[in-house]
């Protein structure tokens, strides 16, 4: 509660709207986005209900806030919408998989996506970035390195066009550059919608694990026909950010508790004082 509290209050001063929205979804929801597609395997068994609609636990929370943004008309002047969830999403990942609460078949993702105007992308993932590394400074994790997961041209999984991923991957590397952030690529890791800038953190035990998160997607706005009125009065198609600077809390809890050997950060200990009476005996 202490960490959601802290973000939360991050993201009102920079500009987002909590949501919340159901944990389960019809699946044609998903079929549209093409998560069907990569997470079809590490989906819990599909529900059908009388009329025969299938519906599924969410595994992530994407076109959750995509149908948000689509339920209104939008003008460029009410870009960039910022939706913020700590969203539990669910994934039946092999019992060998599943590692206490670092990796868990349940989990709750501080979860947001932006919709941004193409000129304001630069801007917005910076933001983001800054937003990563002011909760890694905060939970005192500052020895990090950054990864940019790119596509891998003989992977089938992956959606959209070749020139959204060019325009993905070059807003990423030039947002590199500006905030002057030293990074590896790594071919293949991009996430199956566009690439992805990940924070690796190293733990207390010499383990890597991918702590935050930050993607550019312009295929899923365009798989849901998502638009906003420019000022030439002409329907244009926003750009996904998806975010999330914990990556999962219980992950995140887990890694701090290892880090920490339970010795926590004061702002965090869930017994921050004793005081402890001595008599003169």
């Amino acid at each position: 509660e202490t960490m959601v509290q802290f973000l939360k209050d991050e993201q009102l001063k920079r500009g987002y709207d909590p949501v919340v929205t159901p944990h389960i979804g019809n699946i044609k929801l998903y079929e549209k986005s093409g998560h069907i597609i990569t997470y079809k395997d590490k989906m819990f068994p599909f529900m059908e209900d009388e009329e025969k609609e299938t519906y599924i636990l969410k595994p992530m929370n994407c076109p959750f806030h995509i149908e948000i943004y689509a339920s209104q008309m939008r003008s460029y002047r009410d870009l960039p919408v910022r939706y913020a969830e700590f969203g539990t999403v669910h994934r039946y990942e092999q019992s060998g998989e599943v590692t206490g609460i670092l990796r868990a078949r349940g989990f709750t993702q501080d979860d947001a996506h932006l919709f941004v105007r193409p000129d304001q992308l630069l801007d917005e993932f910076i933001g983001v970035v800054d937003l990563m590394k002011t909760v890694l400074s905060k939970l005192g994790l500052t020895e990090f390195r950054a990864r940019l997961g790119t596509k891998d041209p003989n992977d089938t999984k992956y959606v959209g066009h070749d020139d959204n991923w060019v325009a993905a991957t070059k807003a990423i590397e030039e947002a590199c550059q500006v905030m002057g952030l030293d990074y590896e690529v790594s071919p293949g890791d991009a996430a199956f919608y566009g690439p992805k800038l990940d924070l690796i953190i190293k733990d207390a035990l010499g383990r890597d694990w991918q702590m935050g998160t930050v993607q550019v997607d312009y295929n899923l706005p365009e798989r849901f026909d998502l638009e906003y009125i420019g000022e030439d009065s002409k329907p244009h198609r926003p750009v996904m950010i998806h975010r999330a600077p914990f990556g999962s809390l219980e992950r995140m809890i887990g890694l701090l508790t290892e880090q920490y050997a339970g010795a926590f950060p004061l702002w965090l200990a869930p017994v921050q004082v004793a005081f402890l009476p001595i008599a003169d005996r």
